[in-house]
């Protein structure tokens, strides 16, 4: 017994001393983090997918897209009360934000300034398409451990974004030769060209500038920033699969509509009972001798069963205004296919930011400097890279330059004519709602724009402005800053972000 006891010490011992150098919560033979050469190609593909998430709603808000069924809640009636999830939030913040907080915090470790800076153009880019969607939201205090986060007013995250773009600048400028090799197998977007990056950050800023130059005086430092893109840039495109098998391969607007296991059924794409409105129907027809469409029509659309090219009125679900036969109106059939154009089949690329929009920013940026011969050029370059893109025929895109829906001089032209032909170029994409709320969605800017008519009624005459936070995070765990904010109210949505309340567009 007296040699038990002895025992007992030394063991007490030698367990505490091997307590210290234990960790139960580490698995000895599992790697906790990676490399950033590791991490980055999931971020670029989490972008795209944030990217979607926020168009899988704005493209019937901006009136690319509108349902068969005119009672859906926020297709039709701009209704997010009922909603469950958001998780436009959720993908900026958990599936982009996170990772790249990661991979900035890597990549110092490592001396890896490419990554770092590529990290903070991301985390900018995915910022920016989420506040201009939501207003308001977290930055200062965002993965600071913090449970509630106080939200920050759009212009502080709009300043936060300006700084990440110009760190990401600066420190791709610094990165040395002891950095992690970036090629085609990290970066899938530009292959390791630090070139592209840069001025892909700069595109980015030159984006968010036009959301308040007008009140700003901005325009001169728009110019600069889309001068310093166009030259070198290349678009930022993600690329799906060309013969994808499984559901994280397919472009989320594919016709297999795919559904991943840990993506949101909330954004899954609706396009099987969806066809487009009459508003943009109604500007890709030509109808001049031998040229009755925007050949891009063709491209961006596949013919339906009828092989026509109707558009219904938006919100109201198959209603066609003038429908020839009221006692036989139309089906599904009477409508372009929208599966299988060239951003919407299962191998689609993803844009996320295109060469086209950096001409148009360019046009309404000389636009309103009185620069009328500047504008004009950068109209035209807009127009013919976005039909060169899609793939269509030469000859094509030479009659529809000639035709009557392109100003033939500069002394002609309208912004109605440089927005109106961003709008077709950036098809499906959320900027466009950003623009149309720019300008209050003014009949100046959109010819032809009407409010929809299934709109909750108690909504008055007002427009839709914002997204709702995400109903299971903010309004469980940050009631504070969501009662603060006041985006308990049924009607929020139609609350201006800072950039539409202080728009000197709108008419």
């Amino acid at each position: 017994m007296k040699k038990i006891f002895r025992l007992i010490p030394v063991l007490v011992l030698l367990i505490a001393t091997s307590c210290e150098k234990l960790d139960i919560n580490t698995n000895p033979v599992q790697p906790v983090t990676t490399s950033s050469n590791l991490r980055l190609p999931a971020i670029l593909g989490n972008m795209a997918y944030h990217a979607y998430s926020h168009a899988r709603y704005s493209s019937f808000h901006s009136f690319y897209l509108t349902s068969r069924y005119n009672t859906l809640a926020e297709e039709a009636r701009w209704d997010y009360n009922q909603i469950t999830r958001m998780g436009a939030w959720r993908w900026h913040y958990f599936d982009v934000g996170s990772n790249c907080i990661g991979l900035i915090e890597r990549a110092e470790e490592e001396g890896s300034h490419n990554y770092m800076g590529v990290a903070k153009i991301i985390l900018a880019l995915s910022y920016l398409t989420a506040t201009d969607s939501f207003g308001d939201m977290p930055f200062n205090q965002a993965y600071t451990g913090t449970f509630n986060p106080v939200y920050d007013p759009q212009e502080v995250v709009y300043q936060g974004v300006a700084k990440l773009l110009d760190e990401g600048i600066a420190d791709i400028q610094r990165s040395g030769s002891g950095a992690q090799v970036m090629n085609e197998k990290s970066d899938l977007l530009y292959k390791g060209d630090m070139s592209k990056w840069i001025a892909f950050a700069h595109a980015i800023k030159a984006r968010m500038l036009l959301h308040t130059a007008n009140f700003q005086d901005g325009y001169d430092e728009v110019l600069a920033e889309a001068g310093a893109a166009l030259n070198g840039f290349g678009d930022a495109i993600f690329n799906y699969s060309t013969a994808p098998t499984k559901d994280w391969e397919r472009n989320m607007w594919g016709p297999t509509i795919p559904r991943p296991e840990w993506n949101f059924a909330d954004i899954v794409n609706e396009l099987n009972n969806t066809v487009s409105t009459d508003f943009f129907i109604n500007y890709m027809k030509v109808n001049d001798q031998g040229l009755v469409h925007d050949p891009r029509l063709y491209k961006l659309t596949t013919p339906g069963a009828k092989n026509a090219y109707n558009g219904a009125r938006a919100s109201e679900g198959l209603t066609v205004e003038g429908w020839p036969t009221p006692t036989t109106p139309p089906t599904m059939d009477d409508f372009a296919n929208l599966y299988n154009g060239y951003w919407t089949a299962d191998n689609s690329p993803y844009p996320l930011f295109l060469k086209e929009e950096l001409y148009f920013i360019k046009a309404e940026a000389a636009f309103y400097k009185n620069d009328k011969n500047t504008a004009y050029e950068a109209y035209r370059d807009g127009i013919m890279a976005n039909m060169t893109r899609l793939g269509v025929a030469s000859a094509d895109i030479a009659s529809y330059m000639a035709s009557s829906k392109v100003k033939q001089s500069a002394g002609e032209l309208l912004i109605s004519d440089i927005m109106m032909q961003k709008y077709v170029a950036l098809y499906l994409q959320p900027e466009t709602w950003v623009d149309m709320r720019r300008y209050g969605y003014s009949a100046t800017a959109y010819p032809g724009i009407y409010r929809p008519l299934n709109v909750l009624p108690e909504f008055g005459d007002k427009w839709i402005q914002r997204f709702p936070y995400d109903p299971q995070t903010e309004y469980i765990y940050n009631p504070q800053e969501i009662k603060r904010l006041g985006a308990t109210a049924r009607n929020w949505v139609l609350t201006p972000v800072w950039w539409a309340e202080k728009s000197q567009l709108k008419n």
